[in-house]
């Protein structure tokens, strides 16, 4: 971990039908580290993780990228901006293989309609190969939920992401499989990505992450 920002938000503020969610809420995230997001269920985390990756416009606040200022206006923009972020509820589609769903983004905004699969599935190996033992060529609905864990993960490193946000990622998962999981984790912190990681496991959190930011209420 280094002293790099590479994210930091500023005052920011977000009301629903009057409801004020968050309220001058200020968080920043430095290269190469583990950020715990805690609070309690209604504190605000996923909003916060929604405004920063483009789902939700913030009301007021401000947000800087490697210390410039941006308006990330929809998830395909916080892409541009190397932020990806990996949901609780898993968005992979189980009719399609690996290698199909870890493209699935860049398959998705291409304006070509043949797809080369050979070459699909070597992109894929290279991408999976420092994560874990899948085969790009697998249908994803025969694999386990910690693998789907991986996949959306590896999805987030094919879009070059740099700040990776992980929302109750391992909810499902054994605690082998949170183990193998946190192994992966540390890896990518030791090349530089920044992780955001919400989580109800205070064990977890105490024992694998850097620092801890608690949101109150907004």
């Amino acid at each position: 971990m280094t002293d790099e920002i590479v994210l930091n938000v500023k005052n920011i503020e977000k009301s629903f039908t009057g409801t004020r969610a968050l309220k001058g809420v200020e968080f920043s995230l430095r290269k190469g580290e583990i950020h715990a997001l805690v609070g309690e269920n209604g504190a605000g985390k996923t909003t916060l993780m929604n405004i920063i990756s483009g789902v939700f416009k913030p009301d007021a606040g401000e947000i800087f990228i490697n210390g410039e200022k941006v308006e990330i206006n929809s998830p395909y923009e916080a892409q541009k901006f190397n932020i990806s972020f990996v949901h609780q509820e898993i968005a992979l589609c189980d009719t399609v293989t690996v290698a199909e769903n870890i493209f699935m983004p860049a398959i998705n905004q291409s304006r070509h309609f043949t797809v080369n699969y050979k070459r699909l599935n070597n992109q894929a190996v290279g991408i999976l190969k420092p994560l874990a033992d899948i085969k790009p060529d697998k249908l994803v609905g025969d694999l386990s939920v910690s693998h789907h864990q991986i996949i959306e993960i590896a999805r987030a490193l094919s879009m070059n992401c740099k700040v990776l946000i992980l929302d109750e990622p391992t909810s499902a998962l054994s605690e082998s499989e949170s183990k193998a999981l946190f192994k992966i984790l540390h890896d990518l912190k030791r090349k530089g990505i920044g992780i955001i990681y919400i989580s109800h496991r205070m064990g977890e959190v105490f024992s694998e992450c850097d620092r801890v930011t608690v949101l109150r209420d907004g």
